[in-house]
């Protein structure tokens, strides 16, 4: 495994999952719990987080093939999610993944573990697009490392998680997330450029 494709592995995955935009919503959703239930809803969302997208890894691609969808098509339909992603972190400072009204069903119903912290949070329909793209593109092992210390380190901040807030603020967090946001938009149009340049190869 070498540096340069565990950090284009690594990279894309810490910003589409991003942590630090996670830490406000986990707070809100376990302020009223217990510390063993906020430690079982951390463990959920984690674990189920990592468990979808290890799915996806390994089946995504079969998914696809059974859809007759090409790696060139996900990789310009993923990057266009990907940006309309990033346009609303730099814009609103925060992912545009659950809504208040969403939060208040949530916390009624109380599983908030696997929805929607695990998914759509966490594993959302971009980090799911990005992994696919990412086993096609390099080597597997080197995608799963990636993706195994993306999730120790969401697991790390959701432990922390108050100190981390308190720390940085609500202006600080927003702040972050605005500029993973950009990070994020670039990421998404190198995904179209690829697609669109390794389809017009195909054609040709």
């Amino acid at each position: 495994m070498d540096l340069s494709s565990f950090l284009h592995t690594f990279v894309p995955l810490l910003v589409i999952v991003d942590p630090f935009a996670s830490l406000a919503l986990f707070i809100s959703l376990t302020s009223n719990m217990t510390e063993e239930q906020v430690k079982k809803t951390m463990d959920e969302s984690v674990i189920y987080g990592f468990l979808i997208l290890i799915f996806f890894a390994f089946a995504g691609i079969y998914v696809l093939d059974f859809f007759g969808i090409s790696i060139q098509a996900l990789e310009i339909a993923g990057g266009l999610l990907m940006l309309f992603v990033g346009i609303e972190m730099v814009r609103e400072g925060d992912k545009p993944r659950v809504t208040k009204r969403g939060e208040e069903v949530v916390e009624e119903i109380g599983d908030v573990g696997v929805v929607p912290l695990a998914t759509p949070m966490l594993a959302g329909p971009g980090a799911i697009s990005l992994i696919i793209i990412l086993m096609e593109t390099y080597d597997p092992i080197t995608v799963l490392i990636s993706l195994t210390i993306v999730f120790a380190i969401v697991y790390i901040f959701f432990y922390f998680s108050s100190r981390i807030f308190k720390y940085l603020g609500k202006k600080g967090s927003r702040a972050f997330t605005r500029i993973l946001g950009l990070l994020v938009a670039a990421f998404a149009i190198q995904y179209m450029l690829n697609g669109l340049g390794g389809w017009i190869a195909h054609v040709i």
